[in-house]
């Protein structure tokens, strides 16, 4: 009988990954995010809860790849399912609690692939089943997908609607610097929306513009009229997974789909025509957003400095909803901006806040609080009656 074996299949990084993987080349802690929780009155049941991490960890392929110089990576394993290249679980007694260190680095995941994971712990703690994760069946179909005639019409398509650099997708910067991916010193404004938000959940309601549409709808007015010109592009988060087979992946899905305005088009006359023109690019948007236009070279030199719009669930929301007794400890506090500028849609049950994340080594603060309150502006507008 034959000893010989076939060599291990192969893929390329999901893009989103692929664009964290060339930076951790030159920082390796690049978006690998720490968390600490507390699990009230845990510490008998450590044992417990450390098998149900290593049950949720191991249902996830994820959390077992290698990734080879050449940014392809493939299904490994670990010696303890608890630390990996990219990720680690580290569980502690203090007194009657256990606190649980966290850090994963999005090569690995999205945001939602953290409500997922924690899903799952909670069903591994309870003694109910798992449901699979088919992550290698993801990533096969997504290289299947490349040599598809859709996929290359909306590369087409993309390029032809987006290609115009001389429209701006970010407001003007104060200082100029080097355009590296650099981080650079981090600042945050947060503007309170919670007098608007009844307003704008029956906007959402009755017109059919989602936050991400709205909020990409007036970020993208205020660029226009913050660099005085007609038009304006930015970028806003997709959560994607529209698939049933894709619901449970742990995974870097997420894309990030370009949006833009135009003055010019002569049917900006009314709030109906911009709120239709924004669904109109949400929808065509997503219908095209196989494609990975903003983080492909050479267009990611472009967009890598786009505003991005993106609406987040915080870690102590995502623990609200489900049954365990966790609370946050810690969450450091971001020390560099890996961005110019992002748009944070913050929702709770009684308030919403938009965050304006930015570079503080490239924008003053005063800047961006002009910038956020065009914004505000053109939101109270769409909500007049």
């Amino acid at each position: 009988m034959s000893n010989f074996q076939s060599p291990i299949k192969k893929y390329p990084l999901l893009p989103y990954s692929q664009l964290v993987f060339d930076a951790t080349r030159w920082l390796p802690m690049v978006y690998r995010f720490p968390l600490a929780c507390r699990w009230r009155n845990g510490a008998k049941e450590k044992a417990r809860i450390e098998q149900a991490i290593r049950i949720a960890l191991a249902n996830h392929p994820a959390f077992q790849m290698r990734v080879d110089g050449h940014g392809n990576h493939y299904p490994s394993s670990l010696k303890d399912i608890l630390h990996g290249p990219y990720h680690d679980f580290d569980l502690s007694v203090q007194g009657e609690d256990l606190v649980i260190k966290v850090q994963i680095s999005r090569i690995l995941g999205d945001g939602k692939s953290a409500e997922i994971l924690l899903d799952d712990i909670q069903r591994a703690y309870v003694g109910l089943p798992l449901e699979p994760d088919d992550y290698w069946g993801h990533v096969a179909r997504f290289e299947q997908l490349k040599t598809d005639s859709h996929y290359l019409a909306s590369c087409d398509w993309l390029v032809k609607e987006f290609a115009d650099s001389s429209i701006p997708v970010r407001p003007a910067i104060d200082r100029k610097c080097l355009w590296t991916l650099l981080p650079s010193k981090p600042g945050l404004y947060k503007a309170d929306y919670t007098d608007l938000h009844d307003k704008i959940v029956n906007l959402a309601e009755t017109k059919y513009l989602s936050y991400e549409g709205l909020f990409s709808l007036c970020t993208a007015l205020a660029i226009a009229e913050y660099c005085g010109t007609d038009e304006a592009a930015l970028t806003w988060a997709y959560e994607g997974r529209e698939a049933p087979e894709e619901q449970r992946i742990f995974g870097s899905l997420h894309r990030d789909v370009p949006f833009k305005i135009n003055h010019k088009l002569k049917i900006i006359n009314h709030k109906s025509d911009l709120i239709r023109l924004a669904r109109n690019q949400i929808r065509s948007g997503i219908a095209h957003s196989d494609y990975p236009y903003t983080l492909t070279a050479p267009y990611n030199k472009r967009w890598n400095y786009a505003v991005n719009v993106l609406r987040i669930t915080d870690s102590e929301d995502m623990l609200r909803n489900i049954d365990l007794p966790l609370e946050i400890v810690s969450i450091p506090k971001q020390k560099y901006a890996y961005a110019l500028l992002d748009v944070e849609i913050h929702e709770h049950p009684q308030d919403l806040s938009i965050w304006f994340r930015y570079s503080a080594t490239h924008y003053k603060e005063s800047s961006i609080r002009r910038f956020a309150a065009l914004v505000r502006k053109y939101v109270e507008w769409l909500l007049e009656e």
